[in-house]
């Protein structure tokens, strides 16, 4: 008889299992990139907010908050962000919000897991859940790489790229990696012989396809994270494989044709060797240097969040090895570590360290082997914004990694009765309502300003009123203006026109100071040539080609404005529409 607590347990499970797992697989059209651009981010929040709204009503609803044995030292870690970006005035008001909500709304996330008092059965059938969903990403990656076209919500790439639906090559990577240890962990835990057979199955299966779909990756990240992970969980785990040996020879047996299936899929050990040259592993270094550089300018309190676009770009004018970064544009350094402390400086840093040193204790405090175990589980994802994205461009890494600390720290727990008026709690209760509320009105907002994006970028003639949505959107403005004041500067030129132009550039100036995109920039330096203000491309692009050494579509631009080159006679085709002009702004002829 399943009883009223069996029921509520079900029901949290259910709830925290939407952020962790079925977010992951919302899919619609999309450009890809970063952020919001990527559609499973929106849902993957939307779940979060009704878990943390569902926590706060547990606490009315009880008169009790239970609370992590250091719960006021892991607060330091939004503490140290928030505090550094109110005193320093940020020139991204929008990306400031973002940062900050995504940084408290993680915190949150956590406390108000501790209120649902979640049974370890129900922990474990979470981490189930994770395994699931680790097989269907590795199949839905294995027909990326095979190249089928199974549904149009499922994202594909020219080059076949082993992406899912995170439509980013190394989160995938990461997140099947984090699954897997969470299998062995799984399998190791006490009552795993009277488990259901079908459960001990998806251990298995969650072994043996994760290891083949991320030897056909073949992640760097991945391949440290297995380097360090693996000896943890065997040595911690070790005698409970033992007491079931049978199902542990299975997970071998499992693991090596995983290897086997992964070299033949995608020639996984050449990989390796490829990922690996001198020039990628160099350009790191030179990154984290000039970053480092950056950040030594203003180290108490940093350049602001969202600024780390801005400063970098302009840093590398005068940087000595800037052609050695590559050609792309960086939004972040690939470290979490660096960008806080470019944007929040040494007083962000503080708040990291003491929720580190937080965990750190917890950890220890939980004995040599249990400790062990849940740092294998926590090293993949942590190691990965070492050296990848870092956390704000992932919501999928965020909650997972958010939840093993809740492993870590739900064995040592306090209550505290909250001993509220009757007033109070109305407050709340309707305050949480109203803010959850209008936040999930955002995010859905936000996917549907996404699917209009989307149908300016990919699909021909479509009106520029599919943009209406965008410009109404605090995340998505910018984009769509961009999109928009690009189309009327295109029709200018192709008309003979120069209304717009000058709108363009009204526009685009201030904004390229904060994000100064190639795409953006080369359609400046037009814009002045237009206006026969030659003087202004010429200076505008003498900087962005210092800025952008190795970036080809910067340097040719840079060439036909300093030869003095007739529009007519650009390498970029100027007709009236635009296609994909967000990041290179790259007219195409329709009509074609």
């Amino acid at each position: 008889m399943i009883t009223a607590q069996s029921k509520q347990s079900l029901l949290f499970g259910l709830l925290i299992s939407s952020t962790l797992i079925a977010s992951t697989f919302y899919s619609q059209v999309s450009p890809g990139g970063e952020g919001l651009l990527i559609p499973y981010n929106s849902w993957t929040w939307i779940c979060a907010i009704v878990v943390i709204c569902s926590g706060v009503f547990q606490i009315i609803i009880k008169n009790t908050i239970v609370l992590p044995k250091y719960w006021l030292y892991i607060a330091a870690l939004p503490l140290g962000i928030i505090i550094s970006g109110f005193i320093i005035d940020s020139t991204k008001p929008v990306e400031w919000l973002i940062k900050i909500g995504f940084v408290l709304g993680g915190y949150l996330f956590l406390i108000a897991l501790f209120q649902f008092k979640l049974s370890r059965r129900t922990i474990n059938n979470i981490l189930y859940g994770i395994c699931f969903s680790a097989i269907l990403h590795s199949f839905i990656t294995y027909t990326q790489v095979m190249g089928w076209q199974i549904s149009r919500l499922i994202p594909n790439s020219a080059d076949n790229s082993p992406i899912s639906l995170f439509q980013q090559i190394n989160i995938n990577a990461t997140y099947l990696t984090t699954s897997f240890f969470v299998a062995l962990y799984l399998a190791s835990c006490a009552g795993i012989a009277s488990k259901n057979l079908l459960l001990k199955i998806s251990l298995v299966v969650t072994v043996f396809a994760t290891t083949a779909v991320l030897l056909a990756i073949s992640s760097r990240t991945t391949l440290v994270a297995f380097s360090v992970s693996m000896p943890l969980i065997i040595y911690a785990r070790y005698s409970q494989f033992k007491l079931n040996k049978a199902l542990s020879m299975t997970l071998i047996a499992a693991f090596i044709l995983g290897i086997c299936a992964g070299a033949n899929l995608s020639k996984g050990f050449a990989k390796y060797e490829t990922k690996l040259d001198t020039q990628r592993q160099h350009a790191r270094t030179y990154i984290y240097d000039l970053s480092w550089q950056i950040f030594k300018q203003k180290p108490l309190l940093g350049h602001g969040l969202g600024s780390f676009e801005q400063v970098f770009q302009e840093a590398k004018i005068d940087y000595p090895d800037s052609d050695k970064l590559g050609a792309q544009r960086f939004s972040h350094p690939h470290n979490e570590l660096l960008i806080w402390l470019i944007e929040g400086g040494i007083v962000s840093l503080i708040g990291i360290l003491i929720a580190l040193i937080a965990t750190l204790l917890a950890l220890f405090s939980l004995g040599i082997k249990r400790g062990f175990t849940y740092l294998a589980l926590l090293f993949p994802i942590s190691f990965h914004t070492q050296v990848e994205l870092p956390f704000y461009l992932s919501s999928a890494l965020w909650f997972v990694w958010i939840t093993i600390l809740f492993l870590i720290h739900n064995h040592q727990t306090i209550e505290k009765k909250t001993q509220l008026s009757h007033a109070l709690k109305k407050l709340i209760s309707v305050s949480t309502v109203v803010i959850s509320a209008l936040l999930i009105a955002f995010l859905i907002h936000t996917l549907a300003s996404l699917a209009g994006i989307t149908r300016i970028m990919f699909y021909k003639n479509v009106p520029l009123s599919s943009l209406t949505t965008a410009k109404n959107n605090m995340y998505f403005q910018s984009l769509a203006l961009q999109f928009e004041f690009t189309g009327f500067l295109y029709h200018d030129i192709a008309t003979g026109n120069t209304t717009a132009t000058q709108q363009f550039i009204q526009w685009a100036e201030p904004y390229i100071t904060t994000r100064p995109d190639p795409g953006l920039i080369n359609n400046l330096a037009l814009a002045y040539r237009h206006l026969e203000a030659s003087d202004k491309a010429l200076a505008l692009m003498s900087k962005a080609a210092k800025m952008y050494p190795k970036t080809a579509t910067i340097q040719q631009r840079y060439l036909e404005i300093k030869n003095n080159v007739p529009i007519s006679q650009f390498s970029q085709q100027i007709t009236t529409f635009a296609e994909r002009n967000q990041s290179q702004a790259t007219p195409v002829d329709k009509s074609k």
